[in-house]
């Protein structure tokens, strides 16, 4: 799963640009999809309730608000409650029917499929109520409608599509790859996007990349920019990273706990909720960063792994220096799977490597959070538990520009403090976040995002 937050707006294309003629991609709104987002929204699943497409956002509340009571909403609310179903639970669910108004399972369920939170009485009471509620709301007439909205929509996506190589992933991780790759464009997930699969009885695949919408021209049609490319890898990249953390889960197992402990807090942020999850998160991010290089976009790459590093993924450059063994010893290690021991490695030597990450100690002035600062105050001194590299990153707190006091950067009087000239007024409160984009010790370690708050005391 991502969300996307603009984490890849920033980025400016230039290898992403070549043109991949023979790619297979279009992009589809799918029924499906729409439906199980109308629903989750009904039922107030707040990732499904954000109301950036505004026109159509007003369309769905026009035609279906008065069903918040029908029966398979109120199943939805009481699985959220009980199951923790959300997010990509919703469009794996959509993705294992047929179309409507059938909505027959493609394959029959079980207590892990869909997915191990819907359980198999849970999922098929949920499909039965479904075609009711497809048949009660005229939903058929609602997607009717929208017939304009939706082909918008598809041809802002196909129009960049072409430049999409999905000939790498399964070279990449070393695969003989029959799958067929699907973009679906979900106008109704708001800014959440998803990469899941599904197994054929062939026992090839169907991939999928869940597009959410979150940029909108004028008339409130749905933007699809060279900026948004390499989401869509990201979610594909899901369908080949994830097993392979999976099958080693149980190697991973210790390291991924103790370094999940110091950087939960930034990745639940994330709905990134378990030690797995991110190492999955970790694999897919780096095929990104590979996927850019191996394209030769060398600056999307390198700001590619300070927005990684910026969301808590502290170890991003060097797992990222890490695959470039991979891509030039691929007669040693054929298949991603056969790196896979090395990764493990990479992930224990970084979880022994923990208490060598640098961390913000103290002001030398006060206290943090201190809130009887003297106004008067000219320079902050800012001290480091370990010698750092030199560089550094600033940025506003959440109370933003107003309340960032910084005014100069005078760098280091010595390796582990750095000095910076501030303004100050009676009574107010400041933040400054110190960021892991610019703050590395010598050993190349960021420092966790930080941010020093405190208040001034009223003047004299």
């Amino acid at each position: 799963m991502k969300i996307p937050l603009l984490l890849f707006l920033s980025i400016l294309l230039s290898g992403l640009r070549a043109v991949y003629a023979d790619t297979p991609l279009t992009a589809k709104v799918d029924k499906r999809v729409e439906l199980l987002g109308i629903v989750a929204r009904l039922a107030e699943y707040p990732e499904y309730c954000r109301n950036d497409n505004a026109s159509y956002i007003a369309d769905i509340r026009a035609h279906f608000d008065r069903y918040k009571t029908h029966p398979l909403i109120e199943l939805m609310r009481r699985l959220k409650k009980e199951n923790s179903i959300g997010y990509d639970a919703v469009v794996r669910m959509a993705l294992h029917l047929g179309q409507p108004p059938d909505l027959k399972p493609i394959v029959p369920f079980t207590n892990r499929i869909p997915e191990e939170r819907w359980s198999k009485e849970n999922a098929e009471k949920f499909v039965d109520l479904l075609r009711q509620f497809y048949a009660e709301t005229r939903c058929g007439d609602f997607f009717d409608s929208q017939h304009t909205r939706y082909e918008h929509a598809e041809k802002a996506y196909n129009k960049q599509l072409r430049h999409i190589d999905l000939k790498w992933f399964p070279a990449y991780y070393g695969i003989n790859s029959e799958d067929t790759f699907h973009l679906i464009v979900g106008l109704g997930n708001g800014s959440n996007c998803y990469g899941l699969s599904i197994d054929r009885p062939d026992r090839t695949r169907d991939i999928f990349s869940i597009m959410g919408a979150w940029m909108f021209d004028a008339d409130g049609n749905p933007v699809f920019t060279p900026e948004m490319l390499p989401t869509v890898v990201h979610e594909f990249g899901h369908s080949f990273a994830n097993a392979h953390i999976r099958r080693h889960e149980n190697d991973l197992g210790e390291a991924a706990g103790r370094i999940f402990g110091q950087v939960s807090e930034a990745m639940k942020r994330q709905a990134y909720t378990n030690s797995t999850i991110m190492l999955s998160e970790s694999l897919v991010r780096v095929s990104v960063i590979r996927y850019l290089l191996n394209h030769g976009d060398t600056t999307a790459a390198t700001r590619q792994v300070k927005q990684d590093i910026a969301q808590g993924f502290l170890w991003m450059s060097k797992l990222s220096r890490l695959l470039t063994t991979y891509e030039k010893q691929r007669n040693a290690y054929p298949t991603m799977e056969s790196f896979m021991p090395r990764i493990v490695e990479f992930f224990n030597n970084t979880a022994d490597q923990i208490d060598r990450w640098p961390r913000f100690v103290s002001i030398e002035e006060f206290e943090n959070g201190d809130n009887q600062v003297d106004p008067d105050l000219k320079t902050l001194t800012i001290r480091f538990d370990r010698p750092m590299s030199g560089g550094y990153g600033f940025g506003y707190g959440p109370l933003g520009q107003e309340h960032f006091p910084l005014k100069k950067v005078n760098g280091y009087p010595n390796d582990r403090t750095i000095t910076i000239d501030i303004a100050l007024k009676p009574n107010f409160e400041y933040q400054i976040n110190l960021l892991s984009i610019g703050f590395f010790s010598t050993e190349g370690w960021p420092i966790k995002n930080t941010l020093i708050r405190f208040k001034t005391r009223s003047g004299k």
